[in-house]
């Protein structure tokens, strides 16, 4: 039969069913079974001769065999008089024939619930009765399981029944976060390093999607995604709803739209950057007058004046984010870069510089040594090229935290003039010395290690935090009532069932860029663009 008309077949059986069921999915459920026995009725290589009186009769019958289960009466099952073979029946054959490969793929993108009972059922003959007693479930479930399961295999899925392009070309999601990180580096940890767990997060953004449709989408039986999405879920990067679906639980920024308002962002700064030039000369002159001035800080102090100033002019126009406690330590709100190289721009409207920023990031000790509170603090700027973490290290720990802590070890000994050998120093911070000095955190004096980075007293740091503090405020107060207007028009949308995404997050990707402040006031001959050696933007603080 031509599919356009067993569509209208199956308008007109849905209008019928709806008449003898008066609820939607008890029809939809009635047509569903009858058009199954159809098209098995055709697999054995016949077609009746009055399709439509075929069709209402089976539907007739089937009626009355559903409300029979419904009412626990007797049911009269249809016979091979009728040439209609029983659909269970259907299934099991189609799953133990040697060609069936493609019944048994499907089979594999079920859900574990789902997919145990069909395979122990239709593989192994295990009766209902004695599944029931095996999962320590009631039959009636096992048998609602094994309903469900054969309609996800007779029909598919609405959507992702086959597979999609990142089943072939995935897709890169990088996560990062605002907040405090697990101890584990959660959750960063959880996907970033995972190309199964990045897809995963891509394909349930838009809508709520059951683990099976992730399966069939990916191309990977749901037996390897199950483990990955409960990591997800226990991590708190995904949501698993009532009915079993599940989604990604944080807002995705697309990386092929993060110059939509390029131009708007670059013409913010210019329109308003006296209010942060004027202040950041009035703090170069203080910090000159101190005596612990170096250009590295001072470098330091423009990126944190601006940073926390376009940070706190947009949090007071918003609702203030509020960071959840997370597992391991961590509190934390997620958002993810979609990493794509599709151009959706012409090249005009790209940045007139690389803007790239990481937030402000603090590693503590309680002490070390005989010294007490130790600090360093970093950012990883587009003006220092080597940002990432191994790049400016030479090494990477299993954490940010771990690596950050020995890397603060080894220049607090350094600074106190003690050999690094001589103290119980991870082989691997010492054979990344080189690369320390490569970079800029350290230098050689006579032979001897030093410090190429700003060391702060703890009182010299409560004066450069006043110094930063005061020009911060300064331009947050400018700012305010024109980020406030700015942002009405620039946010990200999401998708609806979306509801835990701070509005801020929503501004983040079209705010004003902290380094077009910087960039700016380098343009404008504030502050120098080469500093003669690599500059880590980065400070440690300890007496």
């Amino acid at each position: 039969m031509e599919q356009n008309e067993l569509q209208k077949h199956m308008d007109r059986l849905l209008s019928a069913a709806y008449a003898k069921c008066h609820h939607m999915a008890d029809a939809e459920d009635l047509v569903q079974e009858t058009l199954l026995a159809y098209l098995t009725y055709l697999r054995k290589g016949t077609a009746p001769e009055n399709t439509e009186a075929w069709l209402y009769t089976v539907m007739e019958r089937k009626f009355y065999n559903m409300l029979r289960r419904k009412y626990q009466m007797a049911t009269v099952a249809i016979g091979e008089s009728f040439d209609i073979a029983d659909e269970e029946d259907f299934v099991g054959e189609l799953i133990r024939e040697e060609e069936s490969e493609r019944i048994r793929q499907e089979v594999a993108y079920l859900s574990e619930s789902y997919r145990t009972i069909l395979v122990k059922h239709y593989f192994y003959r295990v009766g209902v009765k004695e599944l029931a007693g095996q999962l320590g479930l009631p039959e009636g479930t096992v048998k609602s399981r094994l309903d469900f399961g054969r309609k996800q295999l007779k029909k598919g899925m609405d959507t992702m029944e086959k597979y999609t392009e990142n089943s072939y070309m995935p897709e890169s999601l990088w996560v990062a976060n605002s907040g405090v990180l697990g101890m584990n580096d959660e959750p960063m940890s959880l996907c970033n390093d995972d190309l199964l767990a990045q897809n995963i997060l891509i394909l349930a953004y838009d809508r709520p999607v059951f683990v099976s449709e992730l399966a069939r989408a990916i191309g990977v039986a749901a037996a390897y995604v199950e483990p990955v999405v409960n990591r997800l879920v226990e991590g708190e990067l995904m949501v698993r709803m009532g009915d079993g679906k599940v989604y990604t639980d944080f807002v995705i920024y697309r990386t092929d739209e993060e110059n939509k308002y390029i131009q708007d962002q670059e013409q913010f700064v210019q329109d308003h950057f006296d209010a942060y030039g004027n202040a950041v000369r009035t703090a170069i002159d203080r910090l000159k007058a101190t005596d612990f001035y170096s250009l590295p800080l001072e470098r330091f102090m423009l990126i944190r004046i601006a940073n926390d100033a376009t940070y706190h002019a947009v949090d007071a126009t918003v609702k203030p984010q509020v960071f959840p406690t997370r597992p391991n330590g961590g509190r934390w709100i997620a958002f993810g870069h979609l990493r794509t190289s599709k151009p959706t721009l012409p090249d005009g409207d790209y940045p007139k510089e690389n803007y790239a920023l990481s937030g402000e990031r603090t590693t503590h000790m309680d002490a070390y040594l005989s010294y007490e509170k130790l600090q360093m603090i970093n950012y990883e700027s587009s003006l220092f090229p080597n940002g990432t973490l191994v790049g400016k290290y030479g090494f990477a720990g299993n954490s940010i935290l771990e690596t950050e802590t020995w890397v603060l070890k080894l220049l607090t000994v350094i600074e106190k003039g003690i050999d690094p050998k001589t103290v119980d120093m991870d082989p691997r911070v010492l054979s990344a010395i080189p690369t320390l000095e490569a970079n800029g955190f350290l230098r050689r004096e006579n032979g001897d290690l030093k410090l190429a980075i700003p060391h702060l007293t703890h009182k010299q740091n409560e004066e450069f935090w006043r110094i930063c503090n005061e020009a911060r405020v300064t331009v947050t107060d400018a700012l305010k009532a024109p980020m406030a207007e700015y942002i009405k028009t620039h946010k990200v949308s999401i998708p609806p069932h979306l509801k835990s995404v701070p509005e801020q997050k929503l501004t983040l990707p079209y705010e004003p860029h902290t380094m077009g402040f910087v960039f700016e006031a380098i343009h404008r001959g504030l502050h120098p663009r080469e500093l003669g050696r690599p500059c880590p933007e980065t400070v440690v603080v300890f007496d």
